[in-house]
């Protein structure tokens, strides 16, 4: 089979003895010999390295002439592959600015808009939670972005916290890019709604529940900031293999310093880290209203602690609306939704939401 991957790739033959494998198919670039597999599996890492010779033929009075064809260096424009823009909407140019690592396997992307006008379209946030697609290469996927449409629709750039995924299909493509770049994103998108964030008078009283793996932190931070803002009260649970694997934890600092009334808690449950002196890590000294449980997973105990506790507004009034959020990886999302499903009372869990991130 033939199919145009855009991109790097371009015009791609499909091997049909590998059909069932290589995540759906081998892939082998006309132009350049570059391989890739249809979906991302266990061997996407090592296919991308993979690269086959491509020749160049020309008939010439009844002669056919073939030479090795030169070898084709990086494309560096990466975005805007017909397929996906289409798909996607992810129409918008923009350049790389800077690419910064922030955790052993997650980088801080910055882009810029390239045309002026395109600004216009991060004037008004679509939602309490929302989202952009991102192209690179022929491949696609939804970001969070932790920079605020408001600063996009001023200053046209847009940031991304990003996990590399040794087999990941984007992740390859992420791999390569570098300052300078262009790619694609499109218009903000809608994650989740939440009706009582996003009026211009919020009532008093609400509460948010915020379970965040890895970086799933992203949408919570997007949470937390319209939250702030009305005056809600926020428990949160972020967990992470080790300290150097927090990703934001600036952001909720200056977050949980600045809320009204104190009514902002967060703890970092940091799986791999012992509490044992001679394995634990050396952390940062932390605010009354931020915590942290070593060389635990999320449990019931730590569901009881962190999240149980009723809500009341600045004002006095009574409880208001309580709404739980888990964003992470799939296995971490079912680990909660079912912990808080056992554990919390109706009452202290109000509507559950789960995304992944």
């Amino acid at each position: 089979d033939i199919e145009d991957l855009a991109g790097d790739l371009g015009l791609c033959l499909r091997c049909p003895k590998h059909k069932g494998k290589f995540g759906g198919g081998l892939y082998v670039s006309f132009t350049t010999g570059k391989c890739a597999t249809k979906s991302p599996c266990s061997r996407s890492g090592k296919v991308a390295k993979w690269t086959v010779p491509v020749y160049e033929t020309k008939e010439e009075g009844g002669v056919v002439f073939i030479r090795q064809a030169e070898e084709h260096g990086p494309v560096r424009n990466v975005g805007l592959p017909t397929a996906v823009t289409t798909e996607h909407g992810a129409h918008l140019a923009a350049q790389v600015v800077v690419i910064r690592p922030v955790s052993p396997d997650s980088s801080i992307f910055v882009l810029r808009l390239l045309n002026d006008q395109d600004r216009a379209a991060f004037m008004r946030e679509p939602s309490a939670m929302w989202h952009i697609w991102l192209a690179v290469g022929g491949v696609s996927r939804e970001y969070t972005p932790i920079s605020s449409s408001l600063d996009s629709a001023k200053t046209g750039t847009i940031e991304l916290v990003i996990k590399v995924y040794a087999q990941g299909l984007m992740s390859v493509q992420l791999a390569n890019l570098t300052a300078g770049d262009v790619v694609a994103v499109s218009e903000p998108r809608v994650t989740l709604r939440v009706p009582d964030l996003e009026t211009a008078s919020p009532p008093a009283g609400l509460s948010f529940n915020l379970l965040a793996g890895g970086t799933g932190i992203a949408p919570c931070l997007q949470m937390l900031r319209k939250a702030m803002g009305a005056r809600a009260t926020v428990r949160m649970l972020y967990s992470i293999r080790t300290q150097k694997d927090a990703l934001l934890e600036s952001e909720l600092k200056g977050l949980a310093a600045a809320w009204p009334n104190c009514s902002f808690s967060y703890a970092l449950i940091l799986t791999r880290a012992s509490e044992s002196p001679a394995g634990a890590e050396r952390e940062p000294k932390r605010s009354r209203r931020a915590g942290a449980v070593c060389g635990r997973r999320i449990d019931a105990a730590i569901v009881r602690e962190h999240l149980a506790a009723p809500a009341v507004s600045d004002e006095g009034a009574r409880p208001g609306a309580v709404m739980t959020i888990i964003t992470g990886p799939s296995g971490f999302n079912a680990c909660c939704e079912d912990l808080v499903g056992r554990t919390l009372a109706p009452a202290e869990s109000g509507e559950v939401v789960v995304l992944d991130a």
